[in-house]
């Protein structure tokens, strides 16, 4: 691996391997992050539905009482 990296900056020079790792590492980071994002969206979708269920159950109470 090391080997591969020097004969590529020997090769297209320094900043075209450091703008491609930085490229991969943001391509990297964005998929992290989507998957972070979708798991928070579906917990909010989740207590959503449970505060919905939650007021309906209060409402209900109230309309008892």
């Amino acid at each position: 691996m090391d080997e591969s990296i020097i004969q590529a900056i020997s090769t297209v020079g320094f900043p075209i391997v450091a703008t491609l790792g930085l490229g991969y590492l943001l391509l990297n980071e964005q998929k992290n992050h989507k998957a972070e994002t979708d798991s928070l969206k579906e917990a909010i979708n989740s207590n959503t539905l449970i505060m919905t269920e939650l007021k309906q159950l209060l409402q209900d109470k109230l309309k008892g009482e």
